[in-house]
């Protein structure tokens, strides 16, 4: 898998830095789009992850995006990472 960082990380939250690099370091060992699914699905059962990021899928993509400190029901302008697969 191709891991692309396309902006900068805030760590606003405490868990955020952790959460990052274990979401970073999980997405580099898959090897297909159905693992990718598998980490998300996994991230996305925690609570910190959602309240830190939002991500979405595209046709050969996932990207990951942070969440706005002032309002998390936003997310931030840029993306914070692609994968592609």
């Amino acid at each position: 898998m191709k891991v692309i960082i396309e902006s900068m990380f805030f760590g606003w939250h405490e868990n955020a830095p952790e959460t990052f690099i274990k979401l970073v370091n999980s997405l580099v060992l898959t090897k297909d789009e159905t693992e990718v699914r598998n980490v998300m699905q996994h991230f996305a059962q925690s609570t910190t992850f959602n309240t830190i990021f939002a991500y979405g899928f595209g046709a050969h993509h996932i990207w990951v995006a942070q969440r706005m400190i002032t309002a998390p029901e936003k997310i931030m302008e840029n993306r914070l990472l692609i994968v592609e697969f």
